[in-house]
């Protein structure tokens, strides 16, 4: 008998974990080599080919976060899936074997049983992209990549995962995984969205304005205006980035409500003028004593309705 099983979140878990890491570590850079300026227009190309082994290690932890990620899937059906080679040969006639001590399917195998039991075909350009990887990850690992990588590549590669395989919503399973700083007067919900805002940003400095609303599930279509529970939150925490990921729902002219898909805060506006001549905004958060810093604003550029 085998014994030790997993459970499916096992390897779902390890995916978020690695998946985070990947990000974390672009990320980090990218902060440090900024100073934390997202809108830095500084040329980063020099400083991110020396740092080949961060963007390796973060390819690493993309490719290890797919592949749990697809014994995920399998394991739900059965974990006996996953296990390599003939049953005659697990072992299993000199007595009880230790999931844990048997072989796992590569790869491609893992590939092939993943659309097999899921019956999810995987478009051409998406397999031609985890090759890629594959193969990217095995010259990191056991070899040599004189190839220049990217971090361009690497959040690229990350979209199209989350975007063509993962079955739920990627950003609240992430939150669970995201290394969090105590920040005074918020709370543990709210160190997950700024965290969370942080890495929304860097998948738009790298993606296009389609692939990232496609990556966060938005719509492709309407304006994007700040949320202001959320920006209430970074101006507290001292972040220095807009969290303009809001739209009018429905997107309709009368519309009084916005919906945020960074805090998932369904939210009520007033339509009326910025009393700024420069700024067209017409989306207004009313006054609120719980938000101090964005109560009474335009969501359109920040600035305050005192009239």
């Amino acid at each position: 008998m085998i014994t030790n099983k997993p459970a499916p979140d096992e390897f779902k878990n390890l995916s978020v974990q690695y998946l985070a890491q990947s990000v974390d570590l672009l990320l980090k850079t990218e902060m440090a080599l900024t100073q934390g300026d997202w809108g830095a227009d500084e040329v980063l190309e020099e400083e991110w080919e020396n740092r080949q082994g961060i963007l390796g290690n973060s390819l690493i932890m993309l490719f290890l976060s797919i592949e749990n990620y697809f014994k995920y899937r399998i394991c739900k059906v059965d974990p006996l899936l996953l296990i390599a080679g003939e049953p005659s040969r697990w072992g299993l006639s000199k007595g009880n074997k230790n999931f844990e001590d048997l072989f796992i399917h590569q790869f491609d195998d893992l590939l092939v049983i993943y659309q097999e039991i899921t019956e999810e075909g995987i478009d051409l350009g998406v397999k031609q992209r985890l090759n890629e990887l594959r193969k990217k990850r095995n010259k990191y690992t056991h070899g040599l990549h004189r190839a220049i990588l990217n971090p361009k590549y690497i959040i690229e590669s990350t979209a199209i995962y989350l975007t063509s395989l993962w079955e739920e919503n990627w950003t609240r399973d992430f939150k669970s995984a995201m290394l969090t700083e105590p920040l005074y007067g918020l709370t543990n919900e709210e160190e997950e969205q700024m965290m969370l805002l942080s890495y929304f940003k860097i998948f738009e400095k790298y993606l296009t304005a389609n692939e990232l609303r496609k990556l966060i599930g938005m719509p492709s279509t309407g304006r994007r205006y700040l949320c202001p529970y959320c920006k209430n939150c970074s101006i507290e925490s001292g972040i220095t980035v807009n969290p303009n990921y809001a739209l009018l729902v429905p997107n309709k002219a009368e519309s009084e409500t916005i919906n945020c898909w960074l805090c998932e805060c369904l939210i009520d506006v007033k339509r009326s003028s910025c009393i700024l001549t420069e700024c067209h905004g017409n989306v207004i958060y009313a006054k609120d004593t719980h938000y101090e810093h964005t109560s009474n604003c335009c969501l359109t550029c920040g600035s305050a309705q005192n009239r």
